[in-house]
């Protein structure tokens, strides 16, 4: 349904609790019987209404409508604020317990957060890069007969959001801060800050030690690689600050790509509501490269990670290389017929409308393109629930997984230009 520059656009929940409205455009107050993810006036990109029976619809559709209406001339008065965040609820929504499903991180114009066109340009050596990968028995997520989606097991970053109660930490640059690898692109050493960070907040057990500390006030994002914790300090041997607010996400130092670690991620509230309206980011077992140099292009900042072949040695033009962005070739009539439950649906379309930038490698023995999630323990490091099983639950996973018979076929991936989401195209 269309209102004036309103859109309004029904489904139902991926865990059969009701039915969801994505009001594009402005905020909007809920009819009587609605619940709504935010609830002030003001203009916004999306707001989720969700009700619990479809029956009820004719006899509030119009009061949907009449409240879209009242405030759509109150929305257009108001100016809107300049490089504003994408999200329709702020960071300063998100706690350590309530993380709504409204917020995504940086601005509209970030890469993350540009929708592709139906037919984007496609990088010259699309097919041949496709091709490639398949020679080399990649899967999307693990798997050739099936789609597993584990955030426990296949690529993870915590995130962590302060509040200014919480205790207070220095950052500490391991290496020489002269060297710049404490300093983002934003010029920012963070080397010496003191910073908010939640009681029992843990790096990431594997071997890179990603962290990710936002703080819900300013919308700092302070994020680090190679990390350890002692007392009231946090050491790492690269780190940087990016701002979720005012940022497009670039020039960070966490990963290989050097992206905000917010970026890109799968929430489980996403997941649950069933509609993810950003880019996702990946990892592949390794990057094209030139000897033991891994290769990298917009929005990447960086070529770290590893270069295909053995010990890094290949001469391998034919994979992709870091930031490249990897869009599923299949429109949203195709994915709804493919036979894939509604949850891996969800992450398909995200795939096909959004895209999916390689922010990482994960070792030449792997052999997934690996979606990255926020990891379970932005939650249980603080003592609270785990918030991806509760909705694996609701999804009918078990043991934290989400397995599908239908897999994503690497045949359906493109490569797209990085002109298109620089608007750079000709």
């Amino acid at each position: 349904m269309v209102l004036g520059s309103v859109v309004v656009k029904p489904s139902r929940n991926v865990d059969g609790s009701g039915w969801t409205f994505v009001v594009d455009s402005v905020r909007v107050c809920p009819p009587v019987g609605w619940t709504a993810d935010t609830g002030s006036v003001a203009p916004a990109q999306n707001t989720v209404f969700r009700h619990r029976s479809f029956e009820r619809l004719r006899f509030i559709w119009l009061g949907l409508v009449a409240c879209v209406a009242s405030v759509l001339a109150i929305a257009l008065t108001v100016a809107p604020a300049t490089a504003s965040a994408a999200g329709s609820c702020p960071v300063s929504a998100m706690t350590g317990a309530a993380q709504p499903a409204c917020w995504k991180p940086f601005t509209a114009a970030s890469p993350f957060n540009t929708e592709l066109p139906s037919h984007p340009v496609l990088l010259s050596d699309s097919s041949t890069i496709v091709d490639r990968m398949i020679s080399r028995h990649w899967t999307i997520d693990g798997q050739h007969k099936r789609f597993q989606f584990s955030p426990r097991w296949y690529g993870t970053r915590p995130v962590f959001f302060a509040e200014a109660s919480d205790p207070v930490m220095t950052i500490e640059c391991k290496e020489n801060p002269a060297e710049g690898l404490c300093t983002g692109a934003n010029g920012v050493d963070v080397s010496g800050m003191k910073i908010h960070v939640p009681a029992g907040v843990r790096p990431d057990p594997n071997a890179d030690a990603h962290l990710t500390v936002i703080e819900a006030g300013t919308g700092d994002e302070y994020d680090f690689w190679d990390t350890t914790i002692a007392g009231s300090t946090i050491s790492a041997k690269t780190a940087a600050v990016v701002n979720v607010n005012a940022g497009s996400g670039l020039g960070s130092q966490g990963d290989a790509a050097q992206f905000g670690l917010s970026a890109g991620l799968v929430r489980p509230s996403e997941l649950a509501s069933g509609q993810i309206d950003h880019a996702l980011v990946v990892t592949v077992p390794c990057t094209n490269g030139s000897g033991s140099k891994a290769g990298f292009t917009w929005p990447a900042e960086g070529g770290w990670g590893s270069a295909c072949g053995p010990n890094g040695s290949e001469l391998d033009k034919g994979v992709p290389a870091m930031g490249q962005l990897l869009q599923l070739n299949m429109t949203d009539a195709q994915i709804r017929k493919s036979g894939a439950p509604a949850w891996q649906q969800t992450i398909m379309t995200a795939l096909a409308h959004y895209g999916a930038y390689v922010e990482d490698t994960d070792g030449s023995a792997a052999q997934g393109i690996d979606i990255l999630a926020q990891s379970s323990s932005s939650w249980t490091d603080l003592g609270q629930s785990n918030h991806w099983s509760s909705v694996i639950s609701r999804l009918h996973g078990s043991n934290d997984d989400l397995i599908s018979n239908v897999p994503i076929p690497l045949r359906d991936l493109q490569v797209v230009n990085p002109c298109v989401s620089k608007g750079t195209c000709p």
